[in-house]
């Protein structure tokens, strides 16, 4: 018996247009394809889109960012507008959080985001709802980003209700992302490997 296909519920008339940000930022180490974080993939257009688009690796074809799932995103949350990418995770989160679906936000422009309100006001939600969250943040050619908890680093500013506050934690975050240690990444006989 064959096993069923998940099916992904995807917005209608929502489309990438001209949004590149998965193509470029995410780091991809599949059968298919192997690319490194912030660089963009070697079948994405100089004008956009794919070289490959209807033969892409299921990598590339089962993969949406949250916008196209999440009707209460309005296009402002497309990536490459808001620089945000924001997906569904199913990351290792600790102690309570273990096992659950949550949020990852990959920032790709550290300004963007806090144009409006609404990023924050999304983290605010998710956080006073226990929904686990986490913030990637890291933007140079071949290096892996940071990774920060956001339930635990944000909680005060959010039990706070102080938007201010939020915000200055999540600026924070990514400054600390920042100064993490530089995992850089190469390719090495068709293989993702560190390299010191």
């Amino acid at each position: 018996m064959r096993k069923k296909e998940k099916q992904v519920y995807i917005v209608p008339g929502r489309e990438c247009g001209e949004c590149t940000a998965c193509c470029i930022n995410f780091t991809i180490d599949s059968p298919e394809l192997v690319k490194l974080p912030n660089i963009a993939c070697e079948n994405l257009l100089e004008c956009g889109g794919c070289s490959i688009y209807d033969n892409r690796p299921d990598v590339c074809n089962k993969w949406f960012c949250a916008w196209r799932n999440l009707q209460e995103l309005d296009n402002s949350w497309r990536p490459d507008k808001n620089g945000i990418i924001l997906e569904f995770s199913e990351e290792n989160f600790p102690g309570v959080f273990a096992g659950r679906i949550g949020f990852k936000f990959t920032v790709i422009d550290k300004e963007k985001p806090f144009r409006n309100r609404k990023f924050i006001n999304f983290v605010e939600k998710q956080l006073k709802n226990n929904v686990p969250c986490i913030l990637s943040y890291g933007n140079k050619p071949s290096e892996l980003p940071a990774v920060a908890f956001l339930n635990f680093a944000l909680h005060h500013a959010v039990a706070s209700g102080n938007k201010n506050a939020i915000k200055k934690e999540l600026l924070k975050v990514m400054d600390a992302c920042e100064k993490q240690p530089i995992e850089k990444l190469a390719i090495v006989n068709g293989k993702i490997v560190e390299v010191s």
